[in-house]
Protein backbone atom coordinates (compact mmCIF):
# COMPACT_ATOMS: atom_id res chain seq x y z
CA UNK A 1 0.00 0.00 0.00
CA UNK A 2 1.39 3.37 -1.07
CA UNK A 3 1.04 6.24 1.07
CA UNK A 4 0.58 9.53 -0.75
CA UNK A 5 1.23 13.41 0.90
CA UNK A 6 0.22 16.29 -0.43
CA UNK A 7 3.66 16.90 -1.40
CA UNK A 8 3.38 14.47 -4.13
CA UNK A 9 2.90 10.95 -4.52
CA UNK A 10 6.63 10.02 -4.68
CA UNK A 11 8.03 12.46 -2.23
CA UNK A 12 8.46 9.75 1.07
CA UNK A 13 9.09 7.34 -1.48
CA UNK A 14 12.09 8.85 -2.72
CA UNK A 15 13.38 10.00 1.30
CA UNK A 16 12.81 6.24 1.96
CA UNK A 17 14.40 4.82 -1.08
CA UNK A 18 17.93 6.79 -0.30
CA UNK A 19 20.12 4.80 1.67
CA UNK A 20 22.88 6.92 2.95
CA UNK A 21 25.18 4.69 2.07
CA UNK A 22 23.85 1.90 4.46
CA UNK A 23 21.78 -0.55 3.95
CA UNK A 24 18.71 -0.51 6.04
CA UNK A 25 16.79 -4.57 7.23
CA UNK A 26 14.18 -4.63 9.44
CA UNK A 27 15.38 -6.53 12.60
CA UNK A 28 13.07 -7.85 15.13
CA UNK A 29 14.28 -6.48 18.82
CA UNK A 30 11.81 -7.86 20.81
CA UNK A 31 10.76 -11.57 19.14
CA UNK A 32 9.10 -12.66 22.53
CA UNK A 33 6.52 -9.56 22.50
CA UNK A 34 4.19 -10.58 19.76
CA UNK A 35 2.72 -7.78 17.90
CA UNK A 36 0.65 -7.38 14.89
CA UNK A 37 -1.06 -4.85 12.42
CA UNK A 38 -4.04 -4.48 10.21
CA UNK A 39 -5.02 -1.06 8.72
CA UNK A 40 -8.32 -1.19 7.17
CA UNK A 41 -8.91 1.18 4.38
CA UNK A 42 -12.38 1.97 2.44
CA UNK A 43 -14.53 4.78 0.47
CA UNK A 44 -18.04 5.82 1.43
CA UNK A 45 -20.85 7.10 0.30
CA UNK A 46 -21.38 9.47 3.75
CA UNK A 47 -19.29 10.91 6.45
CA UNK A 48 -18.17 8.50 8.67
CA UNK A 49 -19.52 10.36 11.92
CA UNK A 50 -18.08 10.37 15.60
CA UNK A 51 -21.11 8.89 17.15
CA UNK A 52 -20.44 5.89 14.61
CA UNK A 53 -16.87 5.91 15.57
CA UNK A 54 -17.65 5.34 18.67
CA UNK A 55 -19.91 2.38 18.25
CA UNK A 56 -17.15 0.75 15.81
CA UNK A 57 -14.50 1.06 18.22
CA UNK A 58 -16.80 -0.46 21.17
CA UNK A 59 -17.34 -3.23 18.52
CA UNK A 60 -14.48 -4.02 17.30
CA UNK A 61 -13.33 -4.56 20.50
CA UNK A 62 -15.30 -7.46 20.86
CA UNK A 63 -15.14 -8.45 17.90
CA UNK A 64 -11.33 -9.27 18.30
CA UNK A 65 -11.47 -10.51 21.41
CA UNK A 66 -9.60 -7.05 23.15
CA UNK A 67 -10.24 -5.08 26.92
CA UNK A 68 -10.85 -1.74 26.66
CA UNK A 69 -8.83 0.26 29.10
CA UNK A 70 -10.75 3.85 28.24
CA UNK A 71 -13.74 4.71 26.47
CA UNK A 72 -13.10 5.92 22.43
CA UNK A 73 -11.99 9.27 22.48
CA UNK A 74 -12.88 11.55 19.34
CA UNK A 75 -11.27 14.68 17.59
CA UNK A 76 -12.12 17.12 14.71
CA UNK A 77 -10.19 18.86 12.42
CA UNK A 78 -12.19 21.07 10.08
CA UNK A 79 -9.34 20.72 7.40
CA UNK A 80 -9.51 16.96 7.59
CA UNK A 81 -12.64 15.51 9.26
CA UNK A 82 -12.81 13.22 12.34
CA UNK A 83 -10.65 10.50 14.25
CA UNK A 84 -10.69 8.44 16.85
CA UNK A 85 -8.76 5.97 19.55
CA UNK A 86 -9.30 3.16 21.85
CA UNK A 87 -7.07 2.04 24.45
CA UNK A 88 -6.65 -1.74 24.85
CA UNK A 89 -4.71 -3.61 27.46
CA UNK A 90 -3.46 -5.40 24.32
CA UNK A 91 -2.53 -2.09 22.45
CA UNK A 92 -4.67 0.62 20.57
CA UNK A 93 -6.85 1.56 17.51
CA UNK A 94 -7.22 4.55 15.57
CA UNK A 95 -9.71 5.39 13.17
CA UNK A 96 -8.85 9.10 10.86
CA UNK A 97 -12.11 9.79 8.59
CA UNK A 98 -11.63 12.86 5.42
CA UNK A 99 -14.83 13.69 5.24
CA UNK A 100 -13.94 17.16 2.99
CA UNK A 101 -13.64 14.35 -0.27
CA UNK A 102 -15.43 12.51 -2.55
CA UNK A 103 -16.02 9.75 -1.99
CA UNK A 104 -15.18 10.08 1.77
CA UNK A 105 -12.71 7.86 2.91
CA UNK A 106 -11.28 6.17 6.06
CA UNK A 107 -8.17 4.48 7.80
CA UNK A 108 -8.29 2.16 10.62
CA UNK A 109 -5.14 1.15 12.30
CA UNK A 110 -5.27 -1.73 14.81
CA UNK A 111 -1.93 -2.54 16.25
CA UNK A 112 -2.03 -5.05 18.94
CA UNK A 113 0.04 -7.52 21.17
CA UNK A 114 -2.50 -10.45 21.04
CA UNK A 115 -2.72 -12.10 18.08
CA UNK A 116 -6.45 -11.46 16.36
CA UNK A 117 -7.70 -13.29 13.41
CA UNK A 118 -7.61 -10.50 10.26
CA UNK A 119 -10.51 -11.70 8.76
CA UNK A 120 -12.57 -10.90 12.10
CA UNK A 121 -11.78 -7.33 11.17
CA UNK A 122 -12.58 -6.80 7.77
CA UNK A 123 -15.75 -8.80 7.76
CA UNK A 124 -16.86 -6.92 10.67
CA UNK A 125 -15.59 -3.67 9.03
CA UNK A 126 -17.52 -4.47 5.81
CA UNK A 127 -20.92 -5.61 7.57
CA UNK A 128 -20.71 -2.30 9.64
CA UNK A 129 -20.56 0.00 6.89
CA UNK A 130 -22.98 -2.08 4.97
CA UNK A 131 -24.10 0.29 1.83
CA UNK A 132 -22.48 2.85 2.78
CA UNK A 133 -19.33 1.47 2.00
CA UNK A 134 -18.20 1.71 -2.06
CA UNK A 135 -14.71 -0.01 -1.87
CA UNK A 136 -12.70 -1.70 0.84
CA UNK A 137 -9.32 -2.47 1.08
CA UNK A 138 -6.09 -3.94 3.95
CA UNK A 139 -3.34 -4.94 4.66
CA UNK A 140 -1.38 -6.47 7.69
Amino acid sequence: MGFNCTTGSDYYDDILAENHGYEHVWEDLAPDICRQRLVIEGTLHNVFLPEDMTRYCHEITKVLNMTEVTSPACNHDPHYGWCAYTHWKESGMHIYAWDNRDPKFFSIDIYTCRKFNPRHAIDYTEEFFGDNLIKITWKE
